[in-house]
C-alpha cells in the first residue's frame, strides 16, 4: 500500500504529469482564446456588413419615396407622403423589402396590416432616434444562430423638412448561420490541430523524462549503498542514456565521471581511516612498548636498591650483585632513551654534506670484524672500491650501517658468512648486508621497521635489545632521501638494502 501511493506522488509529482496538465491547460485557453476573437471577428465582419446594405437600403428607400411621389403627381411634403402611403408601400415590396412600415413625422404608423413586430416601436432606440432625425438601426442576438435587425430612418425634404419616418424589419439568421458554420469548423480545426501537436509534445516530453526517470532509479540504488561503499560507478556508462549527443547524455556522461571520482575518493577515505586507525594502534602500541621497555630495567634497579637499603654493607655479595645488576640496568635505560631522542625530527634539518660512503663502509666493517669472529661468523665486503659520493651525515649514516652488520651478526648461523655488498646503479648507490638464519616470515617483515617491535626475543643471540634499532634506521634513511627494504627467506638468506641518492 505504502508503495503505491508512492507511486502514485510520485507520478503526480513528476515532470511528465505536470507538464501535460500545463500544456493541456494552455492549449484548452489558446482553443478558447482562438474562439473568442474569431467570434469577434466574425460579429463585427457580419455588423459592417449589415451596416453597408443598411446604408443602400436607406439611399434606394429615399429614391424610391421620390419616385412615388413624382408619379403620383404630389409634392415632396408630409401631406404627399401620407397620401401615397400604399403606393410607396407596394413600391418598397417590389424592391424585395418585405417587411416595412410608414410612420408620419410624429411617429404615428400609416401602414394597415403590418405584422405584430412593429408593434411597440416607441420603446426602440431606432425609433427615437429616427424621430429626431437620425437614421439608427438595432440588433437582436438569439438562440439558434438568431441575428433580428430593426432599421429606423427619416425621410426628409429638401429645405431638411421631416415628411415622415420609415422602419424596416431584416432577418440575417440565414447569414448568421453560415457564419457560425464557419466558426465551428475553425474550431473543430483548432482544436484538432491542438490535439496532434498535444500529442507530439506529450511524447516528446515523455522521451525526455523516461531516461530522466532511469537516472533517477540508478542513482537511488547507488545512493542506498553509497555508505557501505559497494556500487557501481560504471552503471550508467552502461546505459544506452550514456550515448545520447544532448544535454540528457551530457548529464549522464557527468554523472558517471562524478561516480567515480566519489567512488575514489570514499576508497581513498577508507585507506585514510585504516592508515589513521593503523597508525592509532601502532602509537598505543609503542607507547606499551615504550612504558613496558622503560619498567623493566626500573623495577630491577629498584628491587636491587631496596634490597641494598635494609641489608646495608652487611652482605657484600648482595651489594656487589646488587651494584653491578643496578649499572647494567642503568646503562640499558640510558641506552634506550638515547635511541628514543634518535628518533626524533631534530636531525631533519641539520647541514648534510658530502661524503663518500665506500670509506664509510669498509671502516664499519673493519670494527664488527671483532663482533663477528666472536660469534664464529666472517664479514665478506665486496664493491668497497668504488667510489660512492652522497650527501649526508656520516655518523648517522654509520650507525645504520652499524644496526644492519649488527643485526645480521646476532640473528645469523655460526660458522656462516655474512656478505656485505656496495653497487652503483644509474642515479642510487645500494648497500646490501646479507646472512644466513631462521630467516624472517612475510607478514613479520611487514612490521620490522616499528619501533620495539621484535620477531623472536629468543632468536636473538644476544640479550638486552630493546627494539628500536631498525626503526632508527628507518628514520636516518627518510632524513638522506632513501630507502631500507628487506628480503628473506624462511631458514635461507635474509639481506637487508639500503639505497641512497647518488
Amino acid at each position: 500500500m505504502w508503495k503505491m501511493d508512492d507511486r502514485k506522488n510520485r507520478f503526480f509529482h513528476g515532470i511528465l504529469f505536470r507538464m501535460s496538465v500545463w500544456v493541456l491547460l494552455l492549449g484548452l485557453l489558446s482553443v478558447l482564446a482562438v474562439t473568442y476573437f474569431v467570434r469577434m471577428r466574425m460579429q463585427y465582419n457580419l455588423e459592417r456588413q449589415i451596416m453597408k446594405e443598411l446604408q443602400s437600403i436607406e439611399s434606394n428607400t429615399e429614391l424610391y419615396i421620390r419616385q412615388v411621389l413624382l408619379i403620383n403627381n404630389r409634392q415632396i411634403d408630409e401631406a404627399g407622403f401620407q397620401e401615397c402611403t400604399r403606393e410607396i408601400e407596394q413600391q418598397l415590396k417590389n424592391a424585395g423589402y418585405q417587411e416595412a412600415a410608414l410612420y408620419d413625422s410624429g411617429g404615428r404608423l400609416l401602414s394597415r396590416g403590418v405584422r405584430q413586430r412593429f408593434e411597440g416601436a416607441e420603446e426602440r432606440e431606432d425609433f427615437r432616434l429616427a424621430k429626431g432625425g437620425q437614421s439608427a438601426f438595432t440588433i437582436y442576438y438569439g438562440g439558434q444562430n438568431r441575428c433580428e435587425v430593426y432599421f429606423t430612418m427619416p425621410m426628409i425634404e429638401g429645405m431638411g423638412q421631416k415628411i415622415g419616418i420609415v422602419s424596416y424589419f431584416l432577418d440575417y439568421h440565414e447569414m448568421c448561420e453560415r457564419e457560425w458554420t464557419i466558426l465551428k469548423e475553425i474550431v473543430r480545426i483548432t482544436v484538432l490541430a491542438f490535439a496532434v501537436i498535444y500529442l507530439v509534445v506529450w511524447v516528446m516530453i515523455r522521451r525526455m523524462v523516461s531516461p530522466i526517470r532511469l537516472l533517477g532509479r540508478t542513482s537511488s540504488d547507488i545512493s542506498s549503498h553509497l555508505k557501505d561503499g559497494q556500487f557501481d560507478s560504471e552503471v550508467l556508462g552502461k546505459l544506452k542514456v550514456n550515448e545520447r549527443k544532448d544535454e540528457i547524455g551530457e548529464l549522464s556522461r557527468n554523472y558517471t565521471q562524478m561516480l567515480k571520482v566519489t567512488k575514489e575518493q570514499f576508497e581513498k577515505i577508507q585507506e585514510d581511516r585504516d592508515h589513521i586507525l593503523a597508525l592509532w594502534n601502532s602509537r598505543q602500541e609503542f607507547y606499551n612498548n615504550v612504558t613496558h621497555e622503560l619498567k623493566t630495567p626500573l623495577t630491577t634497579i629498584s628491587g636491587y636498591a631496596q634490597l641494598m637499603e635494609e641489608n646495608g654493607l652487611g652482605d657484600e655479595e648482595l651489594f656487589y650483585n646488587g651494584m653491578e645488576h643496578i649499572l647494567q640496568e642503568s646503562t640499558r635505560l640510558h641506552r634506550m632513551v638515547v635511541q628514543l631522542l634518535e628518533m626524533q625530527d631534530k636531525d631533519r634539518y641539520l647541514r648534510m654534506e658530502p661524503l663518500d660512503i665506500a670509506d664509510t663502509l669498509r671502516n664499519v666493517v673493519d670494527a664488527m670484524r671483532m663482533k663477528a669472529r666472536r660469534y664464529e661468523n666472517t664479514l665478506v665486503l665486496e664493491g668497497d672500491a668504488i667510489p660512492c659520493l652522497v650527501r649526508g651525515r656520516e655518523d648517522r649514516i654509520r650507525q645504520v650501517l652499524i644496526n644492519l652488520i649488527d643485526n645480521a651478526i646476532k640473528y645469523g648461523k655460526p660458522g656462516k658468512e655474512i656478505w656485505i655488498r656496495l653497487t652503483r646503479r644509474k642515479n642510487q648507490i645500494q648497500i646490501a648486508v646479507a646472512n644466513q638464519g631462521k630467516g624472517i616470515e612475510a607478514d613479520e617483515a611487514a612490521h620490522i621497521f616499528e619501533p620495539f617491535y621484535r620477531v623472536d626475543k629468543e632468536r636473538s643471540r644476544e640479550m638486552g635489545s630493546s627494539g628500536l634499532g631498525l626503526a632508527i634506521s628507518r628514520k636516518i634513511m627518510e632524513e638522506h632521501g632513501g630507502t631500507i627494504q628487506v628480503k628473506s627467506e624462511p631458514d635461507g638468506y635474509t639481506i637487508f638494502m639500503v639505497s641512497f641518492p647518488a
